[in-house]
């Protein structure tokens, strides 16, 4: 991929999640003006059991499977039917878990009728082949599907509103049928459009194949991606088990700006993956990664200090009002070059094959975060939650760093390589 496909599939991407997250932050200010920061704060509690959800039933499939097409299209036909069948068994346990958290779970009462709707949505969720689009170079494909979902949720959730005004029985309902229309947009898709311009592979790639889905490989990454979402937010979790729905809802509304701006970037490396994971290994290529790394560092800090000032004014412009959380936003803030930063570097680590040393990373930083939130929460509430974040953030950075420079990432050949052929390591 040049620079200037990488150049076009990023706009493709940019314009899909862009057009999704004002989609989504109309649904934000809807639910703010019109039902107050509890019913915002149940809001988030689905959303965030959800992506618990997803990550359990994926399991790393989805990367690995973008990283064995962006090698060999004509696998494609084959990984369909194998990513399935493991994709099946995990999303079985991933729901029963996610229903069994919104029945019996530490979740305020209020909301586990909302938890436990969002957990099933994941069954049609799990269906979708948007690793096929994105593997496969199909950006275009990929954001009409990743901002149409949204788009047609937010707008089913808001008829359902105006017309019932049972807002969690409104976006819940959304959810799951929008999530079920677009698994079936991708799979028309593919059956109609992809499937006839791949070929078919050669057995020496099935085996390969075969090597990277065996399950402790598959599992080690999806512990990864496990680890990454409790480091990410399972402080919205452990402030539902131990405040207030009122303090998820201003603690949420915080972090939701936040993660728009974060998307941003991830939607960045989400193009970069399939490239950096062909990158030939090279000197110049290890001190590429360090000037860009340098350069992310300090453009996101430039920003996080405009988005510093302007916090009052655009938390109003979003909810109405600022929903108590200008303080939050302010720290949380604080978090942003460390989070591009780490998400540079572990989207390299993941594309060269290091799955050992990122989940060591975020084993860490998950760790740190849950045990400073579960002594820090019952007496600072959210301000608590997002001080940790910060630290969080700072220390899965540092491993980071460390683990790139120990280990010469970019410059000399993987541990972890499997013999044939080597660009296949995970």
């Amino acid at each position: 991929m040049n620079p200037k496909q990488i150049v076009q599939s990023a706009i493709r991407i940019a314009t899909g999640e862009l057009l999704g997250r004002i989609a989504t932050f109309i649904l934000y200010a809807y639910v703010s003006r019109h039902y107050g920061v509890e019913i915002f704060g149940i809001l988030a509690l689905g959303q965030t059991a959800s992506v618990y959800v997803i990550a359990g039933a994926d399991q790393g499939l989805k990367l690995i499977g973008v990283r064995l097409l962006a090698r060999d299209s004509s696998l494609t036909a084959y990984l369909i039917p194998a990513i399935g069948r493991l994709r099946a068994g995990f999303t079985a346990v991933a729901v029963l878990a996610g229903v069994a958290y919104g029945l019996f779970g530490p979740v305020p009462p209020v909301a586990r009728g909302c938890v436990l709707a969002y957990a099933l949505a994941v069954v049609p969720y799990s269906c979708a082949l948007d690793w096929v689009a994105w593997g496969l170079g199909h950006f275009g494909i990929l954001a009409t599907w990743r901002s149409g979902v949204v788009i047609l949720y937010v707008a089913l959730a808001i008829i359902g509103m105006q017309l019932t005004n049972h807002p969690v029985a409104s976006f819940t309902g959304g959810y799951f049928l929008a999530v079920t229309l677009g698994a079936l947009f991708l799979w028309l898709t593919w059956r109609l459009k992809l499937k006839h311009t791949v070929g078919v592979p050669n057995l020496r790639a099935i085996r390969e194949a075969d090597e990277q889905l065996r399950l402790p490989r598959v599992m080690t990454l999806g512990l990864s991606n496990l680890l990454n979402l409790i480091f990410m937010n399972a402080d919205i979790l452990l402030l539902g088990a131990l405040a207030t729905t009122h303090e998820v809802g201003r603690y949420s509304a915080a972090c939701k700006p936040l993660y728009v701006i974060f998307m941003g970037f991830w939607l960045l490396t989400d193009v970069l993956y399939p490239h950096i994971a062909g990158v030939k290994q090279s000197h110049q290529a290890r001190r590429s990664l360090f000037r860009w790394l340098a350069l992310v560092a300090a453009a996101s800090a430039v920003l996080a200090a405009v988005l510093a000032w302007l916090s009052p004014q655009l938390l109003t412009i979003i909810y109405g009002s600022t929903m108590g959380a200008d303080g939050l936003f302010r720290i949380l803030l604080v978090a942003m070059p460390l989070d591009f930063c780490f998400s540079l570097l572990w989207t390299v680590l993941v594309s060269r094959g290091y799955d050992r040393l990122v989940l060591y990373t975020l084993a860490a930083g998950a760790v740190t975060n849950i045990a400073l939130n579960l002594v820090f929460i019952p007496h600072f509430q959210a301000t608590a939650a997002a001080w940790i974040t910060v630290a969080s953030y700072a220390l899965v950075l540092v491993l980071a760093l460390i683990f790139v420079l120990k280990n010469d990432v970019l410059s000399q050949k993987m541990e972890e390589e499997i013999p044939i052929p080597s660009e296949f390591a995970l």
